[in-house]
């Protein structure tokens, strides 16, 4: 979430000139894919006849693609920049409105957006004694906040998609990709890699499970991937099917130790404790039956241990559930970050800590600021996933067959989705090898006669 004073002291002007630069560049790209096409190449026809002359043209020709789709990415660079200072400005010129407002009404405004009075203190999205200057404060500093938020979200998922076309040399295809929900565009996006990110390890069996607990509760698909993500252990991590001796043991000894000297113990792959199970299955009574019938509530400690230590399944529905029982209390539990955060540690201090800061990060202390930042690390690369893995699987094929045409033939490449449901992933380059290898800039320092006249 952008903070008051980040939308505050934010420069629009900056993104101008910055797209102003980039439409320059695309200039002169054009300048040099015209003079490559329609000059060089027209005198290397008429002066340099025979293969090595051909060969030549050829390359020319390849040059003015490469400008021309470089001239492409340029300008939707620029577009990206002015949308980007369009919005901020919009939502800025919002912002200092309501700011001035709340200093004649004598208003206290926090980074988050939270307006305090005298009488009350309400947040970005309500609470508190429903005074009329501190609830037109809130609700226009909220609009201006959530709009430069979705302006800095929409600008970022479309730099990474322009950051992926300098590897593209067709303009056609960079066209393609830079259209809304393009498979290649998301397929560019994919092959930047996980910045560091391990991977949702997990088989495809329990990212069904996630589908499925995210229809039944109304949880988001997206959130219940973060958790898996977040809270896989070392020993899960160390399979991706969670089964092996490595994975074995380390469930045993959680399991151990649960039902032994640290009740406190998390368990499962989505690591929850006892005591949050427990209190999640008393919730939701018909949604945990053994299949003998019996209620996960009445089983033992050992008993309910080991279920949860063996079951990813049953890891996904409790946190779905345990989420959704969070969500009850709209306290602090505004967004979907604000959940992720609680799922970690649910008290009356994180909550607040949630009002005040919203899905800011950076102010928050302990354990709590880098699982924040991780939320904001990883959604990106869950969305993208997502995307991706909605598409059918002929558009993804067509994808990978699209970047193959633009990778050096026999060179490999493989685009990395956060988690992996199967499908196309990889490629081998088809690109021919570059059919004049020799510095254009030496034909014109050559003295050859073919080249004279």
């Amino acid at each position: 979430m952008v903070s008051v004073p980040e939308l505050d002291t934010a420069s629009p002007r900056k993104w101008r000139d910055a797209a102003d630069d980039a439409v320059a560049a695309a200039k002169q790209c054009d300048g040099l894919a015209s003079y490559a096409r329609d000059e060089v190449a027209e005198t290397l026809r008429t002066c340099w006849v025979g293969d090595t002359g051909k060969a030549a043209r050829s390359r020319f020709v390849r040059h003015a693609d490469d400008y021309e789709a470089a001239a492409v990415a340029l300008r939707a660079l620029a577009r990206v920049y002015d949308d980007l200072a369009d919005d901020i400005a919009d939502a800025q010129r919002d912002l200092h409105s309501a700011l001035d407002y709340a200093r004649r009404h004598d208003l206290k405004v926090d980074d988050s957006g939270r307006v305090q009075s005298a009488h009350s203190v309400m947040g970005p999205r309500g609470g508190g004694q429903h005074l009329e200057p501190v609830e037109h404060a809130r609700d226009v500093i909220s609009a201006a906040l959530s709009k430069a938020t979705r302006a800095d979200i929409e600008a970022a998922r479309a730099l990474r998609t322009i950051e992926g076309l300098t590897d593209i040399g067709d303009p056609k295809l960079v066209r393609d990709a830079l259209k809304d929900d393009s498979p290649l565009g998301i397929a560019l996006r994919l092959s930047g890699g996980l910045d560091g990110l391990h991977r949702i390890n997990v088989p495809p069996t329990v990212l069904a499970a996630v589908d499925r607990a995210a229809l039944e509760t109304g949880m988001s698909r997206k959130l219940l991937l973060a958790v898996l993500w977040q809270e896989q252990q070392w020993h899960q991590n160390h399979s991706p099917s969670l089964r092996g001796p490595v994975t074995e043991f380390g469930r045993l000894f959680n399991w151990s130790l649960a039902v032994g000297p640290y009740p406190e113990k998390s368990l499962g792959i989505t690591h929850m404790k006892l005591e949050t199970a427990r209190r999640t299955i008393e919730n939701h009574p018909q949604g945990f039956r053994l299949v003998d019938g019996r209620s996960l509530g009445d089983v033992s400690d050992a008993e309910l241990a080991a279920e949860i230590e063996a079951d990813p399944g049953l890891n996904v529905r409790l946190s779905a559930y345990h989420l959704q029982d969070l969500k009850e209390n709209p306290y602090g539990a505004n967004t979907e970050k604000d959940l992720f955060i609680l799922y970690s540690a649910d008290t009356p201090a994180v909550r607040e800590l949630n009002e005040q800061y919203g899905d800011e990060s950076e102010e928050r202390q302990n354990d709590i600021r880098p699982r924040g930042e991780n939320w904001d690390r990883i959604v990106p690369h869950i969305e993208d996933a997502m995307a991706w893995y909605a598409l059918p699987e002929e558009e993804r094929s067509r994808a990978i067959d699209q970047m193959e045409s633009q990778v050096p033939r026999g060179h490999r490449f493989s685009i990395d989705p956060i988690y992996d449901i199967g499908g196309p992933s990889a490629g081998i380059g088809a690109e021919e090898n570059d059919p004049f290898p020799v510095d254009p800039g030496t034909i014109f320092e050559s003295n050859s006669p073919d080249l004279d006249g």
